[in-house]
């Protein structure tokens, strides 16, 4: 088991730059990333979309703290894959309506290949709900999250493990 004696919080910069009206180039120190609308919306369709961005940036975060949580728990993660959408209200960028909450629900489909029994599986979810910065900046946002997890056998024939974890939907309370 892997134990944290301490950790110093740390700052976080990035410097961004208009290209055209739907487009802006983000930087740190030694990365870049293009965001980018549809040629349809007035863009060059040469990057991903913020909305995209932030969905990218959950399935990135639920990769790292969650490979994390993993390895302090002893949790034999072979592979994961994850599926994420948001249902979104896009009537508050074109000025239609007041939307206080644009996204509304996150849906996560996620297939894990591993030898852990259900309850194992559970566990890590849980613990990855409460460590992951994004679901919980997305949950104190009152974003809801409608999770369905499946496990996978690893034996490589991509028989589907009988037994699948869905998650109820979860509302979250915000304030």
């Amino acid at each position: 088991m892997v134990r944290i004696k301490r950790i110093p919080q740390t700052g976080l910069r990035i410097q961004a730059a208009m290209e055209s009206p739907q487009r802006i180039v983000v930087n740190t120190n030694e990365k870049s990333l293009r965001l980018d609308m549809p040629e349809l919306l007035g863009g060059t369709n040469r990057g991903l979309m913020p909305l995209e961005a932030l969905l990218a940036a959950y399935a990135g975060s639920l990769n790292v703290v969650g490979n994390f949580v993993a390895k302090t728990m002893d949790f034999a993660l072979h592979t994961w894959d994850f599926t994420i959408w948001a249902e979104f209200d896009p009537r508050g960028i074109y000025g239609l309506a007041k939307v206080r909450k644009p996204i509304l629900v996150v849906h996560v489909e996620a297939r894990v290949t591993t030898t852990e029994p259900e309850r194992r599986l559970t566990q890590l979810r849980k613990t990855l709900a409460e460590r992951d910065p994004v679901h919980n900046l997305l949950k104190s946002a009152g974003v809801r999250f409608r999770e369905k997890w499946e496990r996978v056998s690893p034996n490589g024939s991509e028989k589907k493990a009988r037994q699948k974890v869905r998650a109820s939907p979860r509302r979250s309370s915000s304030g």
